[in-house]
């Protein structure tokens, strides 16, 4: 498998003691499926997927639950793990993926409003969102990007690898700016959503990210 961000492929016949490889466009390694382009789109199909099936059971399983507590819990439990498993890697930036994310949650909350008599607006889904507590799946990876980037400083992740990528500003004069991070400039919009690079931006855009490594 050949990663390359290139529209053209590049073609290349890898031989292993005269045998020649066989290509392929993508593959699943450590759970994570992963694309020649590196686009993190097929993975992301691939988690939906499993978690409207997963969704589907809790749902048949919980039709005369009336607790908002245990739906809840059981699509915190079992639904949110698929979708958010090694976010700070592949936490999408484009809003094709991004709604095709929250569309697992939106289902979710519409059964909600179902099961628990609540109304709603069509395709608004705030009100038994804030009864049950639930930020939107974005929201949620923004948190969980910010817990990341302050257990790698604590050293509550050991990384050195990653720890010494961290950019941290050092102001040569006092200025208003009081951001953490130094994110280097980036010509494209991969890009700029590079993982640490997106976490950094992140923390710097969070006021009470200090307050956080204390």
């Amino acid at each position: 498998m050949t990663f390359t961000r290139f529209r053209s492929t590049m073609l290349f016949d890898y031989n292993i003691s005269g045998s020649t490889v066989e290509h392929v466009d993508n593959l699943t390694d450590l759970g994570f499926k992963l694309a020649r382009n590196l686009s993190p789109s097929p993975y992301i199909a691939m988690i939906t997927s499993r978690a409207f099936k997963v969704l589907g059971f809790i749902m048949r399983l919980s039709k005369d639950f009336k607790l908002s507590k245990s739906l809840k819990s059981l699509y915190c439990d079992l639904v949110c793990p698929i979708l958010e498993y090694g976010s700070v890697v592949w936490d999408p930036y484009t809003v094709s993926d991004i709604n095709q994310l929250e569309r697992v949650q939106h289902r979710f909350l519409r059964f909600c409003c179902f099961v628990l008599g609540i109304r709603h607006l069509a395709h608004d889904y705030t009100n038994i969102a804030n009864v049950l507590g639930l930020p939107t799946l974005a929201e949620r990876r923004i948190t969980l990007n910010i817990k990341f980037i302050c257990g790698l400083i604590t050293n509550h992740i050991d990384s050195p690898c990653l720890l010494s990528q961290v950019n941290f500003k050092v102001p040569s004069h006092v200025s208003r700016s009081h951001v953490t991070f130094h994110i280097p400039n980036a010509n494209t919009n991969y890009l700029q959503n590079e993982p640490l690079r997106r976490i950094m931006s992140l923390a710097n855009e969070d006021p009470s990210f200090d307050d956080n490594l204390f």
